[in-house]
């Protein structure tokens, strides 16, 4: 009995967290991307944990129906060498530095919006004139400050922020 009212309080607040979703916000996310690509530009995708299989799989998604884009986190060999050579919460800005450029999109997912990596590579994107985005949860945290748009959950549990932003994923695949 105890696991049926740990799932129902689960989904239950996976409902709410859904209903927060701001469609008008991820009608601009949307529209973003479809720029870029109109612009010949790459949308570079970002996460740490659950957060970072959610970009991989937004990253799928947005090959599978003809944008560039990249995961930033993928090249595992790149990705520990430059975190042993520097710092893991370098590597991702590091990267962009050397890749993105003006006219590309920096898109974050992150739970909690507060994880150095995730804040250091939006602000190497801004440097740079890249569009920023985010799906972030716990009310967004400091990434929210260097968003252009984002869909932001107040969600303060990192599974039903990351189940959400996959739900968020699938709509803005079905809307491109």
């Amino acid at each position: 009995m105890g696991t049926g009212v740990n799932v129902s309080k689960y989904l239950m607040a996976l409902e709410e967290a859904l209903g927060q979703i701001d469609l008008e916000a991820l009608s601009k996310i949307c529209a973003s991307i479809q720029q870029v690509k109109a612009r010949g530009g790459t949308v570079y995708l970002l996460g740490n944990g659950g957060s970072q299989a959610n970009a991989s799989h937004l990253v799928l998604h947005l090959i599978n129906l003809g944008y560039k884009a990249h995961d930033l986190m993928a090249e595992i060999a790149w990705l520990t060498a430059s975190s042993n050579d520097l710092d893991y919460q370098s590597a991702p800005a590091r990267r962009l530095s050397l890749v993105g450029r003006k006219g590309d999109a920096l898109m974050v997912l992150s739970g909690s919006g507060n994880s150095p990596n995730v804040l250091n590579a939006l602000q190497e994107a801004e440097r740079k004139g890249m569009t920023t985005m985010g799906f972030l949860g716990f009310g967004g945290g400091f990434a929210l400050q260097f968003c252009d748009c984002a869909v932001v959950l107040m969600q303060k549990d990192y599974g039903i922020v990351e189940d959400a932003h996959s739900a968020v994923i699938h709509i803005l695949a079905n809307s491109l």
